[in-house]
């Protein structure tokens, strides 16, 4: 962005040379700084307009981004102003995919690290003792391996009967990885419970 003295400057090097434009400091300076100060206003508003294209660093534009993605489909609406921008940077640049690597980068960005397994059936020639026996079908269904959250485990002394034993906080990752995993398949959630919960 250049300032009202770089514009003039630049104004009046397009000057006719001559004695009635020659002298600076007068009246017709007065007039190309009034014009000069109008210019450094709308570059720096067209500069500003770069930074309103991003999602990451909008501000005045981030009301409208919110409002052509519409309501986060998992309920988890953002707060502040940096959740805001994240998350509807995330989801205007979502393009989609099917592979292991996609729903990892989908966790990473949300923040969650989760691990993969998928299920393929048991053929003859390939099992060895020890091997699990996976019926038919079973190539359609992956799980999601996480750390639970926010747990409590009951303790004697701790807790009184009829407390349940135990509960924990689902991962807000799940309605998300739900939404995106591919329509044929069955996605199943498993938490590694901490021992440690309190």
């Amino acid at each position: 962005m250049r300032t009202v003295a770089q514009i003039v400057f630049a104004m009046v090097r397009r000057l006719p040379r001559g004695f009635a434009l020659g002298t600076r400091g007068g009246v017709f300076d007065a007039l190309l700084e009034g014009l000069a100060a109008g210019l450094a206003n709308a570059e720096a508003a067209a500069a500003s307009v770069i930074d309103e294209l991003d999602p990451r660093t909008a501000e005045v534009l981030l009301p409208d981004f919110e409002r052509m993605l519409g309501p986060d489909p998992c309920g988890h609406d953002a707060v502040t102003l940096e959740e805001r921008r994240r998350q509807a940077h995330r989801r205007w640049t979502a393009r989609g995919g099917q592979s292991i690597p996609y729903f990892l980068s989908i966790a990473a960005t949300l923040g969650v690290a989760i691990e993969i397994d998928e299920f393929w059936p048991s053929r003859p020639g390939n099992l060895r003792a020890g091997h699990r026996l996976i019926p038919e079908g079973e190539q359609f269904v992956w799980r999601v391996r996480l750390a639970e959250t926010n747990s409590w485990h009951f303790r004697a002394g701790r807790n009184r009967a009829g407390q349940a034993l135990g509960d924990f906080t689902r991962s807000a990752i799940e309605c998300v990885l739900r939404r995106l995993k591919p329509a044929h398949t069955t996605i199943v959630f498993s938490y590694v419970l901490d021992e440690g919960g309190g």
